[in-house]
């Protein structure tokens, strides 16, 4: 099986069927993890990809 490099792993086991969350510390409020972008890490940390910490409407609004 070939590897994804450009996404990351999600640990699925117990999956219910619903989108997993994870609450913005910038809002606090809770959200679909869809609703928070990703981040490819730099090179000396090997490209990881990870999620960003705010949601994508705290970070469109972020000065």
């Amino acid at each position: 099986m070939s590897m994804n490099k450009d996404r990351p792993v999600i640990q699925s086991n117990n999956y219910d069927g619903h989108e997993p969350t994870r609450i913005c510390p910038h809002c606090g409020k809770e959200k679909p993890l869809s609703a928070f972008g990703f981040r490819k890490m730099k090179p000396e940390k090997d490209g990881e990809i990870r999620n960003q910490s705010w949601c994508k409407e705290c970070r469109s609004h972020k000065v």
